[in-house]
């Protein structure tokens, strides 16, 4: 099968800026988490003028807008699941190794995607026209009305349609496809440790922020006085399957295509696994062969007298990996009601 050429082009499509901040976990009084010191980044300019056309262009396609739409929440429309059948631009932004590295150097760990369906989650505040003006959105972003630009009173304008939450997996970076010049409101509000809170900044257009959303309770408060809110999340894991991997479907089930879901969940966590098995059976056979050259004459296997297998570790490292297998199971339970929640408490399977 040939490949697909590429269409994401650095030099056209970034214009990356390294933020002006990035916040740690004990700048919010948070406790560590196992895999980065890294709580959130300031925003930072991350997409070209271009880069934002091709990603409207491509997300607001008829097939994206056929197969990939959800409307599980008043007021708004998410796309999910469209890359790479439907969006191969998208699918080659956020897995090229360009992309990649700006990520993982502003989160602090070697991150990838968590699977395929989990890149770019578009967020669509619907206008006046509802679901059906989605179809008309345009590939450049529509500019600020004159009444909007009058209209910037700074009051918030709602309440946040998602509560305190966490989200379902470890990192994520959020894109801003509008133009927010007009904006009222809309940070990204986060709890510290000691029970108060903290306001990161919504993006600007073409801007991004990254937030380590699995271990940071946060809440999107609501904007005001724009004409569009478009909004990319695109969620993240550590490349290596040492580190720990907490992920969850909490999030997502309601608004998924749930075989496809359910497939990429469970292959990626089988592979993990299977990374795992064979980086400790590797070990295992280092181990042992310096116990053969250390302790056998002639240094030949097939006679070891050196112990090379700590059986209270294995135990240990084990029941973590079965911990892992429950987990995956668990977050492919019947959906209920409480699906349509999002989550500050990250139910954990023993």
């Amino acid at each position: 099968m040939p490949s697909t050429p590429r269409i994401f082009d650095p030099p056209v499509h970034l214009a990356y800026q390294h933020p002006k901040a990035i916040h740690t976990l004990a700048d919010i009084k948070l406790d560590p988490s196992p895999i980065s010191k890294v709580a959130s980044t300031d925003p930072f300019p991350f997409l070209s003028a271009e880069g934002v056309r091709a990603f409207r262009r491509e997300l607001f396609s008829k097939d994206v807008l056929d197969n990939c739409s959800f409307h599980t929440r008043a007021g708004s429309v998410q796309l999910r699941g469209m890359a790479p059948r439907y969006a191969p631009f998208t699918y080659q932004f956020w897995t090229s190794p360009e992309v990649l590295e700006i990520v993982s150097k502003l989160a602090g760990v070697d991150l990838i995607p968590v699977f395929d369906h989990e890149i770019c989650h578009t967020n669509v505040q619907l206008g006046p026209k509802g679901l059906e003006g989605v179809k008309d959105t345009p590939v450049d972003p529509p500019g600020v009305p004159e009444e909007y630009k009058r209209n910037q009173s700074g009051e918030q304008k709602g309440k946040p349609v998602v509560p305190w939450h966490r989200d379902s997996y470890p990192f994520v970076c959020v894109v801003m496809l509008s133009d927010t010049s007009s904006m009222t409101d809309g940070e990204t509000e986060m709890q510290k440790g000691d029970g108060s809170t903290v306001k990161v900044r919504s993006p600007s257009m073409g801007g991004a922020v990254i937030m380590q959303g699995r271990h940071v309770s946060h809440i999107a408060i609501p904007a005001g006085n724009m004409p569009e809110r478009i909004t990319l999340v695109t969620s993240f894991r550590p490349r290596s399957p040492l580190l720990v991997d907490d992920s969850s479907l909490m999030n997502v089930r309601t608004k998924s295509l749930m075989p496809e879901l359910y497939y990429q969940w469970v292959e990626y966590r089988l592979r993990l696994l299977s990374e795992r098995f064979k980086y400790e059976a590797d070990a295992l056979d280092v181990r042992y062969n310096e116990a053969v050259q250390s302790s056998d004459a002639e240094g030949k296997p097939g006679y070891c007298r050196k112990e090379t297998v700590d059986v209270e570790k294995l135990t240990h490292w084990m029941e973590d990996q079965m911990r892992y297998m429950r987990q995956t199971l668990f977050e492919m339970r019947p959906v209920t009601a409480e699906d349509n929640i999002n989550k500050n408490y990250i139910p954990k399977v023993e």
